[in-house]
């Protein structure tokens, strides 16, 4: 399956989407909050505005960056809700740009341009009651993750 999904292209003055090549239609996407592949294969890369941000929210840098994956291999922030009978991230509202972007990544083409793709074992693809995968879609939940993997350093969980 051809995993590649559009081309970007990105104004790198205004972080505004000035063109978009999209290679699939109709291709949807909903979470459907399973955990199985994203979480529980390890904690991601973190960015220094991770890192940041996770900090203010009240974790320690030193607890999570050196913590890193459990022992079974999972991220530390995954936990299980017994109530919902679900995972979810304990730091969801400010988990990492990667985590953002899950199970979406992308390939830079050049400065201004990228290549959307999507990593298929996520349950959550072409799921039919998600959204469409479009330029809207894009704009609102996956640029400004991109733009900061981007334009931050990575440092290694």
């Amino acid at each position: 399956m051809d995993e590649n999904i559009a081309k970007i292209v990105i104004d790198p003055k205004t972080k505004q989407i000035i063109d978009t090549t999209f290679y699939k239609r109709n291709f949807r996407f909903k979470c459907k909050r399973c955990a199985t592949f994203c979480c529980k294969l390890g904690g991601p890369n973190l960015t220094e505005k991770d890192v940041q941000r996770i900090k203010k929210a009240g974790y320690i840098g030193d607890d999570f960056l050196n913590l890193g994956k459990r022992d079974d291999g999972s991220c530390v922030f995954l936990r299980f809700d017994d109530k919902l009978k679900m995972y979810e991230c304990s730091i969801y509202d400010v988990r990492p740009a990667l985590c953002r972007t899950y199970p979406f990544h992308f390939e830079r083409i050049d400065s201004n341009s990228i290549l959307l793709k999507f990593i298929p074992c996520c349950r959550g693809l072409n799921n039919p009651n998600g959204e469409f995968v479009d330029e809207r879609f894009v704009s609102d939940y996956l640029l400004d993750a991109i733009l900061e993997i981007l334009t931050h350093e990575i440092v290694s969980i």
